[in-house]
């Protein structure tokens, strides 16, 4: 929550200083609100197993939490009004949104951990992607509105293709390709008294069991990471206990308890409120279907709601009391609706765009505190690389030697199949005849299909089929290079200038005659130029390539790096080469590009 708000605070910062729209930055955050309370997970949901647990969104729990729905109300109806109102009414409509969504996200962190159980809702996601699908190829197709023949293909476009997808998805064939995506959306509600009585019959079980035991256990290991956290300590025994202290920390503020803390849990309970914060329901109650919502195991969609609703706050604010830098458009006129629109459609995409990268850096676990966490070990390799091991150049430069070959070669060779190729790739050279054009679409879709296999993928297959060494590594270079350069090629010759080739067409010369003469001068400067950069490109993947076995130094700092501390300055002298070869290569690329363009 805190990265959230601070982040958020930046940029409303920003936009206060540079006398921005005030307006146009508190309706993203409305816009984010609804979409933050639909679709993106709010909190953890816990059971007795790890994988009966999921994290609902805030409209799911919202049966539960009433006031979780006030937040984006009032952010629907300043976005809806916005349309019309003036900036004070949108102002005031945005602060509002904002202030409802800060004080809910505030009070839910501190409000209880409630039961519940999750009704799955049918059709939800099958709808969904049809209706963006729809949204994209509306923009894409009738956004820059098109008239005549292609207003109508690009409506049949935009309507018949979403209607296959929702036809498919709710079909058979899709239920087996796709089985988690049926019922995947859930709405929560309240748990039975029949659920209720299993709930205080496990928690009885379970207290019994290990529950208290397991709160001894981890004040144990606290008391134990504390004091190993006082002694000295390096690399990964240090990111160790730093991670353990976390964690511990972490769980203990789940429970709402303090770190060590060893008050007895209670022996019994009257009802599933009586549940002390943070625990999930017993075995049997969560095969019933009961859940726990944990209100401080925030997710991505919680963090996201802070960001909104700030945004929509601050946002509010300049609208009201911060003059624009710009004149606002006056009232009624046809430059004010313009702004509007503009306001409101650019606020959706902003919105959406935040969602989709606070959904990325969730799933990639991007997180500072883990870095910090083990900083200790990146500081213990650095110690121990330092200084390089000087007698290890020679075979580090071996090993350079062979990186640099596999980038030439697999740039060469690529070079060589990717120039006939873009011929048949570029447009204005293939649209005379049936069987050019056919060739113009197989071409294209080769190069697409090879762009879209990864080099490391080809390098990955072609080490399993031909064996460990340097050609796997060549070959993947010169296979993915020749589709990468083929697409530069052909956009180079559709680039070009016409009148020539139409001179020598128009005279009478042969095919061969118009490239050689008329199309070749003006495009090889770029294609040399293109092929360098390209080289540039492969020698920093050819680096990767050696970590999967395609021969040169990646493969030698690998080996070295698994050798353990004793080798760490032997990996440092490979980087250090590695670094000083990089710069060297651009330099060179950069000079003979300058000449060549």
């Amino acid at each position: 929550m805190t990265t959230a708000l601070f982040t958020a605070l930046l940029i409303v910062g920003f936009v206060w200083l540079s006398r921005g729209s005030g307006r146009r930055l508190g309706l993203t955050g409305a816009a984010g609100l609804i979409l933050a309370f639909v679709a993106l997970p709010f909190v953890s949901v816990i059971a007795a197993r790890t994988d009966q647990g999921i994290a609902p969104t805030a409209l799911a729990l919202a049966g539960l939490y009433p006031g979780l729905w006030l937040a984006p109300l009032l952010g629907l109806v300043a976005f809806l009004a916005s349309a019309r109102a003036n900036e004070r009414v949108s102002g005031v409509l945005l602060t509002l949104a904002g202030l409802a969504g800060v004080v809910t996200a505030f009070g839910f962190q501190q409000g209880t951990d409630r039961f519940l159980t999750l009704r799955p809702v049918p059709g939800v996601l099958e709808v969904t992607f049809p209706l963006v699908l729809a949204g994209a190829l509306y923009l894409l197709l009738l956004g820059g509105r098109p008239s005549g023949r292609a207003r109508r293909t690009g409506f049949l476009v935009t309507t018949l293709v979403p209607l296959t997808l929702m036809v498919f998805l709710f079909s058979g064939p899709a239920a087996k390709l796709f089985p988690s995506l049926r019922g995947y959306y859930q709405l929560g509600s309240g748990i039975t008294a029949a659920q209720s009585k299993l709930v205080v019959s496990d928690w009885a079980l379970d207290i019994s069991g290990y529950l208290q035991a397991d709160i001894a256990k981890r004040a144990r290991d606290w008391k134990d990471t504390r004091a190993k956290l006082s002694a000295p300590a390096v690399g990964t025994d240090r990111a160790k206990q730093r991670k353990d202290y976390y964690d511990l920390t972490d769980e203990a503020n789940l429970w709402r308890r303090l770190p060590g803390d060893v008050t007895p849990l209670p022996q019994a309970i009257g009802s599933p409120a009586d549940m002390p914060p943070g625990f999930g329901p017993g075995p049997a109650a969560s095969d019933a279907g009961v859940r726990r919502a944990v209100s401080r195991a925030q997710e991505y969609g919680f963090q996201s709601w802070t960001l909104f609703s700030v945004l929509a706050f601050g946002g509010g604010l300049i609208a009201l009391f911060r003059r624009r830098l710009l004149a606002v458009p006056l009232a009624g006129s046809v430059a004010a609706g313009q702004e509007r629109r503009a306001e409101l459609s650019s606020a959706v995409t902003l919105a959406l765009v935040v969602a989709a990268v606070a959904a990325g850096f969730h799933s990639t676990g991007f997180n500072f505190r883990d870095l910090w966490v083990n900083w200790p070990w990146i500081a213990d390799f650095f110690a121990r690389s330092v200084p390089p091991n000087v007698a290890f150049l020679d075979e580090v430069m071996k090993q350079m030697l062979i990186t640099i070959n596999i980038a030439l070669i697999g740039t060469i060779v690529g070079a060589l199949f990717a120039l006939p190729l873009s011929l048949l790739a570029a447009r204005n050279l293939t649209q005379n005849t049936w069987l050019t054009r056919a060739l113009y679409f197989v071409t294209r879709t080769f190069f697409n299909v090879d762009r879209g296999v990864d080099t490391l993928i080809l390098a990955l297959v072609l080490v399993a089929g031909l064996g460990l060494g340097a050609f796997a590594g060549a070959l993947a270079m010169a296979v993915h290079s020749i589709a990468d350069l083929g697409k530069l090629y052909s956009e180079a010759i559709e680039n070009a200038d016409q009148g020539p080739i139409e001179a020598l067409e128009s005279a009478g010369a042969p095919g061969t005659s118009v490239v050689r003469w008329g199309l070749l001068p003006q495009v090889l400067p770029l294609f040399l130029s293109y092929t360098l950069y390209r080289f540039e490109i492969n020698f920093r993947v050819s680096i990767v390539l050696g970590l999967v076995g395609a021969g040169g130094i990646g493969f030698l700092v690998q080996e070295t790096m698994r050798g353990g501390q004793a080798h760490y300055a032997e990996a440092m002298t490979a980087i250090i080469v590695i670094v000083l070869v990089v710069n060297i290569l651009d330099f060179i690329s950069a000079a003979v590009r300058r000449r060549l363009v």
